[in-house]
């Protein structure tokens, strides 16, 4: 197990016991999991501030701060990957905002109908921008998606009113296929939908049941494969769904429960998945402090035995890289690594952002370019579906 050394920290000028909520690199974009050269990195944090940070310094860059950009914000994505200057965020006002890290300045607003928003997505050179919504009682409710233009956003182009009962806590876009939206909720669901459809019913693709809360969920990319972490620390695989209607589809690989496993003990947590470069990692921490071992992450290679099966996935535990002490007795919310600099950056609820290298600075392992081909849908069909009721549901608290 390879070991990072902290080579720095900040508490950005935060409020004591302020959260930082997420992490990213306002660069543009070489394809869709590296980056160039970090210029800056942009965070929120639970006082509802958008700050730009240098990665070399971790200072605060000169007028870094952007005060109350949401009430209770609760997302903060890229709305553009060329040239990466238009930010999004948005939170409990039902506001989706755009800043420009040029000026600090908002260059457009959407409205929802829904005060609650809890997750985002968007993608700039298709003008799309999806948003999930918080169900903030305890029993079941309608937790809708709503899709715009950007060049339009007086009304969203589709509303995915059905399909989820609880709070939507991701949304991701796959790469390759631009119409291919999942989104992932705290019912127990994964959905997959092709947004190029108009109407709900056709939209929908496929239907995910994880039988448990989901915290994270997203697309194995390069694959289509589909990875979902649960709120009880579970963790699964699943297959896209083959458009062909005669194809068996293979069956999942579910790890079931895994902070033992893989090492966090009874205090541990999945914070997501994490790519460091072509290679994916789990990041898997341990917050609190015992008499045996002290709090750390590690991100914990996850690899695809190809010749077991197609949904054969592996972590490897010799393979990983630890942040020993981590953020202390707090959770690690984000994690971003620049492999040009070959740092790796935390935050969490500790109020601090961390800096973390290799000791002597040697080079992370990162896969060569693979070679990507785009793929399209030709034709949707539906699985599986309806509430999850296997298993205990777990409230996910986002933010």
């Amino acid at each position: 197990m390879a070991p990072l050394l902290q080579i720095l920290s900040s508490s950005l000028d935060l409020p004591r016991n302020s959260y930082i909520y997420k992490i990213l690199s306002t660069a543009p974009r070489q394809d869709p999991l590296i980056y160039s050269n970090t210029d800056r990195l942009a965070i929120i944090a639970s006082d509802d501030s958008l700050r730009f940070v240098d990665p070399a310094t971790l200072n605060l860059l000169p007028d870094g701060i952007v005060k109350d950009v949401n009430t209770s914000v609760t997302c903060l994505e890229r709305a553009d990957d060329q040239p990466g200057n238009i930010l999004a965020t948005t939170g409990r006002d039902g506001m989706i905002k755009f800043w420009d890290k040029r000026n600090n300045e908002q260059a457009m607003v959407v409205e929802s109908e829904n005060k609650l928003l809890s997750s985002l997505v968007c993608n700039g050179s298709r003008n799309f921008v999806a948003a999930g919504v918080e169900n903030p009682s305890d029993g079941l409710g309608v937790t809708p998606v709503y899709i715009w233009d950007q060049r339009n956003v007086g009304k969203p182009l589709l509303e995915l009113v059905e399909s989820h009962t609880d709070t939507i806590t991701n949304l991701k876009i796959h790469p390759d296929l631009p119409t291919l939206l999942l989104s992932a909720s705290t019912d127990g669901l994964v959905n997959i939908f092709d947004t190029s459809q108009s109407n709900e019913d056709d939209a929908l693709y496929q239907v995910i049941n994880h039988r448990s809360a989901v915290a994270h969920a997203g697309f194995m990319y390069p694959t289509t494969d589909i990875y979902v972490l649960g709120t009880d620390e579970t963790m699964s695989f699943y297959a896209l769904q083959s458009q062909a209607e005669e194809e068996e589809e293979p069956t999942p690989k579910v790890f079931g429960e895994v902070r033992e496993n893989l090492g966090c003990g009874p205090f541990g947590y999945l914070a997501k998945m994490h790519w460091i470069g072509d290679e994916a990692y789990i990041a898997a921490g341990k917050h609190r402090s015992d008499p045996e071992e002290n709090s750390h992450l590690d991100l914990i290679p996850i690899r695809k035995n190809l010749q077991s099966g197609p949904l054969q996935y592996e972590y490897d535990l010799e393979a990983s890289i630890r942040l020993p002490g981590a953020h202390g007795d707090e959770i690690v919310r984000d994690v971003f690594t620049d492999v040009h600099s070959r740092t790796t950056y935390t935050c969490g609820e500790d109020s601090f952002i961390r800096a973390w290298k290799l000791p002597g600075d040697e080079a992370m392992e990162i896969d060569k370019e693979v070679e990507r081909k785009p793929k399209k849908i030709k034709e949707k069909r539906r699985t599986g579906g309806g509430d999850s009721t296997g298993g205990k549901k777990a409230r996910y608290n986002p933010y």
